[in-house]
C-alpha cells in the first residue's frame, strides 16, 4: 500500500477547515496509508518577527520537525500555505530526499492574491509570495484547484471541487412549507466575501407583498457588520441572528430553510467561479440554493434547484427570490430533497472530488 502524508500548516484551527482535512485523510485513508503532519508556527520574540516581514526572510515554522517524521512517503498532498524561502526549501528538501515521491498542493481558492493579500497588514506576505511562488514548479508535482485552470505557475493542475462526507450529513425533511413566509438560510463563519449586506440591501429596498426570514447562523468578521446594517434598515423582524450553533439546534434551522445562500461577494477577490464547501453541505442537506457568482457543482446541476444573481455589489433582487420559491412550491418539497442529495452523491461526495487526485496518485506514485 503506498505510503502519503497530509501536510498543513496550521489551518486546522477553524472548525470548518479542521472537518475538511479530517474528510480528505479518511477518503485517502481508503486508498493509501496515509499520516497528518502539521508544520507549526514557532513562537519569536517581537524584534524577531518583525525581520521576519522582510522578504527575503521567512515565517518561522518547525521545517525539521516536520521532516523527521515523513519517511519514505510515496506522495505528499499538502494544503497551500504562503510561499517563502524556508517552505519552497522544505520542498526542495523533500524532493532531494525521495525524488520519487509526489508533491500534490492543494490551492483551495485561485487565484488568492485578493483572498490572502487584500489588506495593508498581509502586504509583507505578498511580497513573499511574488519573490518565491515562481519556484514552485521545481517540486510540485501537481496543483489541485477547483478552478478551471489546467496549469497554476507553470505546473499542471488536477481540477475538482470541494466535497463532503454526505453520509455523515441528514438530509433535511421538509414536507411543507409555512404559507406566505420564504425562510432564507446562511450558515458560515461571515466573511468579507459571503456578501450578505447584499441581501440586507436587497430586503431594505423590496416593495413587495412578499414576507421574508433570513436566518444568519454563525459568527466572524462580519458578523457585527451584519448586524448594524440590519438595525440601520430597520429589518429586525425580518433579519435574525443567531450566532454559532451545532448539533440538533442547527439541525432545526436547516428544517426551517427554503432556500439556502451561498456567497454573494466573490466578486471582492476578483473572483467568478468558485467551489465552496458551505454549498456542498447545503446540496447534501438537499436544499435549493441561490448564489451570487458561478458554482463549480451548481453549474452541472439542474435549474430548477439553483438560482444566479449578478457577480457585482447590487442589492439582491428580492422579486426574483420569490418568484424562484414559487417555482420551488410547484414541485413536490420531498422529492425535490431526494433529487439535490442524490446529485449531490454524484458531484460533491468525498469519493467524486477527490476521484482524479486518488487515481493519479495510483498511476503516479512509485510502487
Amino acid at each position: 500500500m503506498k505510503k502519503g502524508y497530509y501536510v498543513h500548516f496550521g489551518g486546522g484551527k477553524t472548525s470548518g477547515v479542521a472537518k475538511k482535512i479530517a474528510m480528505q485523510t479518511a477518503e485517502f485513508e481508503k486508498y493509501f496509508s496515509m499520516e497528518e503532519v502539521l508544520v507549526r508556527d514557532v513562537e519569536r520574540s517581537l524584534p524577531k518577527r518583525l525581520i521576519g516581514l522582510l522578504p527575503q526572510m521567512s515565517i518561522e515554522r518547525a521545517y525539521g520537525e516536520a521532516l523527521a517524521r515523513i519517511v519514505e512517503p510515496d506522495f505528499l498532498y499538502i494544503r497551500r500555505a504562503v510561499a517563502d524561502k524556508k517552505y519552497v526549501s522544505f520542498l526542495r528538501e523533500i524532493k532531494r530526499r525521495y525524488p520519487a515521491c509526489k508533491i500534490i498542493v492543494e490551492v483551495f481558492t485561485y487565484p488568492y492574491n485578493r483572498d490572502d493579500f487584500g489588506k495593508w497588514n498581509t502586504w509583507p506576505f505578498y511580497f513573499k509570495e511574488l519573490l518565491y511562488r515562481g519556484h514552485l514548479k521545481e517540486s510540485v508535482d501537481r496543483f489541485v484547484t477547483y478552478s478551471r485552470d489546467e496549469a497554476i505557475f507553470g505546473v499542471a493542475c488536477i481540477r475538482t471541487m470541494n466535497g463532503v462526507d454526505i453520509a455523515a450529513i441528514r438530509p433535511v425533511e421538509k414536507t411543507q412549507r409555512e404559507p406566505g413566509v420564504i425562510h432564507l438560510l446562511a450558515v458560515a463563519n461571515f466573511q468579507r466575501h459571503h456578501g450578505y449586506e447584499r441581501i440586507l440591501q436587497g430586503l431594505h429596498a423590496y416593495r413587495g407583498e412578499r414576507t421574508f426570514r433570513v436566518h444568519l447562523v454563525g459568527e466572524g468578521p462580519e458578523y457585527e457588520r451584519y448586524r448594524r446594517l440590519s438595525e440601520k434598515w430597520k429589518l429586525s423582524g425580518q433579519v435574525i441572528f443567531y450566532g454559532k450553533k451545532t448539533g440538533e439546534e442547527l439541525e432545526r434551522l436547516y428544517e426551517r430553510a427554503d432556500i439556502a445562500l451561498a456567497s454573494f461577494g466573490m466578486y471582492k477577490l476578483g473572483l467568478d467561479s468558485i467551489s465552496t464547501l458551505k454549498t456542498s453541505e447545503y446540496l447534501a442537506k438537499g436544499l435549493p440554493i441561490i448564489a451570487g457568482c458561478r458554482e463549480r457543482a451548481l453549474e452541472a446541476g439542474d435549474p430548477a434547484y439553483y438560482r444566479r444573481f449578478p457577480n457585482d455589489k447590487s442589492p439582491v433582487d428580492m422579486a426574483r427570490v420569490a418568484d424562484f420559491y414559487d417555482e420551488l412550491c410547484r414541485q413536490n418539497t420531498g422529492a425535490l430533497t431526494g433529487r439535490i442529495r442524490a446529485f449531490a452523491e454524484r458531484m460533491v461526495s468525498m469519493e467524486a472530488v477527490l476521484g482524479p487526485v486518488v487515481t493519479y496518485i495510483k498511476s503516479s506514485a512509485k510502487d
